[in-house]
């Protein structure tokens, strides 16, 4: 999947829990036709992009944590 400049993506439910995502780190992408979305862009077939910087925002909804106090019962008190 193509992911253009200011794009918003949702992962969530089974996308989230029974699949692998991530970005690979490359300083260019090419375009080629395993791209799912390519068709909606305005990219070609054998296009080449340059990445730049980005940044990405990640916003997880957790509904069961562990406290601090019982995580150190269970790995140890932190060294210093």
């Amino acid at each position: 999947m193509l992911l253009e400049r200011r794009s918003l993506v949702l992962v969530q439910q089974q996308m989230y829990t029974s699949y692998l995502h991530g970005i690979r780190e490359v300083t260019c992408d090419h375009i080629n036709d395993t791209i799912a979305n390519v068709d909606m862009t305005d990219y070609n077939i054998g296009d080449t992009l340059e990445r730049g910087t980005r940044v990405s925002l990640t916003i997880r909804n957790v509904p069961k944590v562990i406290s601090a106090d019982r995580l150190l019962s269970i790995f140890g008190k932190r060294r210093r």
